[in-house]
């Protein structure tokens, strides 16, 4: 028998199934297009992305129906994006992604009224376009028919769960990203829906990740060549699902999602709120580990910048030739990598990238890693104040594109003065969902499936002297970015 994981993207969904053992049987990926109709919006069409769905579902059903059929479906999800759903089942809307920042002029009067310490306590975080609650909101004032004629609202694990035939359920972690959910008491907040004026009725209910939210109807389960008594299990948003796959189960330590957004994603014993953490925008919620917690630190740029930097001034080299230009030394370059909106700490949208010291004999290689040096500055700053507020890291463990090359992780490792292992799991998110589901199937805890699955392809150490060159950069780093905003913010304001 198997267990399939399925991580829905935003670019893309993929299922995986996987043995007893944590060994890749079959996988399957449908990529779709987030859609910019207007400036400041990001939509994805749900009818597509649910479609998609399905499609990988049944295309990895059929590679493992004869000799390890699926027993049950975990999901991992992007968190947020919601689509409101009709009586009838049609999906009224579309959903607004993460980066979809047309709430942004709904957030102050809410947070004014309701209180941003009362929220901060309830949630476990701050204020953004990010949250499905600021994203309500802007459809409730401008979108009125659409808000009175829906039946639910639903993010992308539920929503995938109605489709398959089942009532509507999300992992804790993902009802955390709404920000309508007490990360204290579990359970959707009654003085938040108030204030929404939303009916509990129509959310999904929240359960505890590695949670049943039921079987596959018989007839459903046929037309996806799945067997009949097939369990569909909670998981919820992507980076805490990743985080299990990456084997992110002691204390201490922390996944680093080196793809397309660079990410930390902790394992901590307590709900940790704090004056500093909600200064900072470092939330607090459930992980998919029961009685464990989390935050997310973040820089939306991420590898993006490498993608960018290819296209725009190396088209012509293969990624392993790029990177071999790059120095071995710490570059005399300073670079803000503000190249999209900040993430965590600042939520910055409107300071933007910038790079002091280029010279006409600066390098490719040189700028090139003067930027890659920023993007991991950026996320020192972040690590650092993960730890100041209570959050110790000792263990980092690195999935995605930018493990595939050595070079990357050593600077990352340089710059964090921290050894990186990274896995050979290169679906860490689709592995996460299928160990709960394989737990739920089982009775066998999920720490325990990931306790023995994961091995390190490799570790990289940190070079003293680098990492000693990089803390003295880290600080201009800082004395830089205040400096950039404030340009910037003169220049926007003439």
């Amino acid at each position: 028998m198997s267990y399939l994981g399925i991580d829905i993207g935003t670019s893309g969904c993929k299922a995986v199934a996987f043995d007893a053992f944590g060994r890749q049987l079959g996988a399957a990926h449908r990529a779709y297009a987030v859609k910019s109709p207007r400036p400041g919006w990001a939509e994805l069409d749900s009818l597509e992305v649910m479609d998609n769905c399905l499609a990988v579902i049944e295309e990895v059903a059929g590679m493992t129906a004869q000799h390890d059929p699926i027993r049950a479906i975990g999901v991992s999800s992007q968190g947020e994006a919601f689509t409101p759903v009709g009586c009838d089942g049609q999906y009224l809307g579309n959903a607004m992604v993460s980066s979809d920042s047309r709430a942004a002029e709904v957030i102050d009067k809410f947070v004014e009224q309701f209180g941003l310490g009362r929220l901060y306590q309830i949630t476990g975080h701050t204020p953004s376009t990010l949250f499905s609650l600021f994203k309500l909101l802007w459809l409730k004032r401008h979108q009125p028919a659409i808000w009175t004629r829906s039946e639910w609202f639903l993010c992308f694990e539920d929503l995938l769960i109605q489709r398959l035939g089942i009532a509507p359920a999300m992992g804790w972690p993902m009802a955390g990203r709404t920000m309508l959910f007490d990360v204290e008491k579990h359970e959707w907040s009654r003085k938040i829906l108030a204030a929404l004026e939303l009916d509990e009725r129509k959310l999904a209910r929240p359960l505890p990740s590695g949670s049943v939210a039921g079987v596959i109807p018989a007839a459903i389960a046929s037309t996806l060549g799945l067997q009949d008594g097939v369990k569909v299990v909670t998981g919820g948003h992507d980076q805490t699902i990743a985080a299990l796959g990456a084997g992110v189960i002691d204390q201490g330590s922390a996944m680093y999602a080196a793809g397309s957004v660079e990410c930390l994603c902790p394992v901590v014993p307590v709900l940790t709120r704090s004056e500093a953490l909600c200064r900072n925008n470092l939330c607090s919620y459930d992980y998919s580990l029961p009685g464990c917690y989390t935050s997310v630190a973040y820089s939306l740029t991420g590898s993006n910048l490498l993608q960018y930097f290819k296209e725009q001034f190396a088209a012509h080299l293969d990624y392993a030739v790029m990177l071999a230009e790059m120095p071995e030394a710490p570059t005399a370059l300073l670079a803000l990598p503000y190249f999209t909106p900040s993430g965590t700490p600042y939520f910055d949208q409107n300071t933007p990238g910038a790079v002091l010291g280029w010279r006409l004999t600066t390098s490719l290689g040189e700028l090139l890693k003067g930027l890659l040096e920023a993007v991991a500055l950026e996320m020192k700053l972040n690590l650092s104040l993960l730890e100041q507020s209570g959050m110790k890291i000792d263990r980092l463990i690195a999935t995605g594109g930018g493990c595939r090359h050595r070079c990357l992780v050593q600077l990352k490792s340089d710059i964090l003065n921290k050894p990186i292992e990274c896995i050979e799991v290169s679906e860490a998110g689709c592995l996460g969902g299928a160990r709960l589901a394989q737990s739920a199937e089982t009775g066998i805890s999920a720490a325990v499936l990931a306790r023995r699955e994961v091995n390190p392809q490799m570790t990289v150490y940190p070079n003293p002297e680098r990492a000693a060159a990089y803390q003295h950069k880290f600080l201009q780093y800082q004395q830089f970015y205040a400096g950039i905003r404030e340009l910037a913010g003169s220049i926007r304001s003439k």
